[in-house]
């Protein structure tokens, strides 16, 4: 019996949440029974294109929708045939995604689902840019079989706020792999070490997140340049990729920080990084969920986090605090932590990860009944 192919339309397989969310699924899902296809709008290879590969996935090219919808319809509508049929098509590129379950149900795919995991923050208020987000919004609610979201933020600013009332929409949290959590070792010494820590007194303040504007590494690198007044010792580690990233080194070389922030690029080792963490910082300017906050305290790692990181992002065993856009507010907080005692131990993280619905296994479970529906 041939597995059950299912489509899910991103911009592109590079780190990031969703990324990290469905490569997470893909690991771990029954691969026999499942085959997972990737339709990406942006050229090049991108970070998991081998790993799919391997598992036995694909990826699909169309145009990005800028270049034309003609040319992005033709092309996914290709796509769509010559590879499928499709069980599902799993849309995550937010407000576009209701031309493409459009076209979904115009070729008789049963199952279409949209997946928002952002919120809606475009400054441009333009009568284009509102009438776009009226119809894509639109066209969501009428072609959609099922409305998810990974935290109500993210249901709301793509769903709308009366999206509680339709039966389609639900949530489903961002969720990880355990096991390499729980496997991170007392002794983090080691960890440290592979990421070129090798004194264990040196306070390590960590970041995971592709280098883009909501990312706010601008911030990150003010409020360090201040931390590094009262410890000058400490070291911080940004790990991801993307358009900012010289921008952001060359800022830190202006600011006579460079030798003390060290810039890791795209791993797939997160968990292991995380272990060599003190405090773990994500001053987004908007979130749909965060979920490297979740790994952090799957990690035992103390999280300072926005106030517009959503409040789903914290599983309540005091390890996530949420403070204002204040450099000053951010180091104090850090030096109180760099004084604390030990994380919560591992049965404590783990009840709260299953309690909040950040375990895989139980994602994978919800996925595979919405794909059979």
């Amino acid at each position: 019996m041939s597995a059950i192919k299912i489509l899910h339309v991103v911009g592109k397989m590079d780190p990031g949440g969703v990324e990290t969310l469905l490569m997470n699924i893909y690991r771990n899902i029954d691969r026999e029974r499942f085959e997972f296809h990737f339709a990406v709008q942006l050229e090049g290879e991108g970070f998991y294109d081998r790993e799919i590969r391997e598992l036995g996935g694909k990826i699909l090219l169309q145009p990005h929708p800028r270049k034309g919808l003609g040319p992005f319809r033709e092309q996914f509508l290709h796509n769509v045939r010559e590879n499928g049929p499709y069980a599902a098509i799993h849309s995550h590129i937010f407000q576009f995604s209701g031309y493409v379950l459009k076209l979904a149900k115009e070729i008789g795919v049963p199952v279409r689902v949209c997946h928002s995991h952002t919120v809606n923050a475009e400054q441009r208020t333009t009568l284009f840019r509102t009438l776009y987000r009226h119809y894509m919004k639109s066209l969501i609610l009428k072609h959609s079989t099922h409305l998810i979201g990974c935290s109500r933020p993210a249901c709301e600013s793509l769903f709308g706020a009366r999206c509680w009332k339709d039966t389609r929409t639900e949530l489903l949290p961002n969720a990880i792999n355990l096991l390499p959590y729980e496997q991170l070792p007392t002794d983090r010494s080691g960890l440290r070490q592979r990421i070129g820590v090798t004194d264990p007194s040196i306070p390590v303040v960590g970041h995971i997140g592709r280098f883009s504007e909501e990312k706010n590494h601008r911030f990150l690198l003010e409020t360090f340049s201040l931390l590094v007044k009262a410890v000058p010792e400490a070291q911080l580690v940004l790990v991801g990729d993307g358009r900012l990233r010289e921008e952001m080194e060359r800022l830190a070389e202006t600011m006579g920080i460079r030798r003390q922030v060290r810039f890791l690029g795209a791993r797939k080792d997160i968990p292991e990084i995380i272990g060599a963490f003190d405090v773990f910082l994500l001053p987004s300017l908007f979130e749909g969920l965060g979920i490297v906050v979740i790994e952090a305290q799957a990690g035992g790692v103390p999280s300072l986090v926005s106030e517009h990181v959503p409040t789903e992002a914290d599983l309540r065993f005091g390890m996530v605090e949420h403070l204002k856009l204040q450099p000053e507010v951010w180091v104090n907080k850090i030096t109180g932590i760099l004084g604390r005692s030990a994380a919560p131990d591992w049965q404590t993280r783990h009840r709260s990860l299953k309690k909040y619905g950040y375990d895989i296994r139980e994602s994978i479970r919800r996925l595979e009944n919405i794909y059979h529906a």
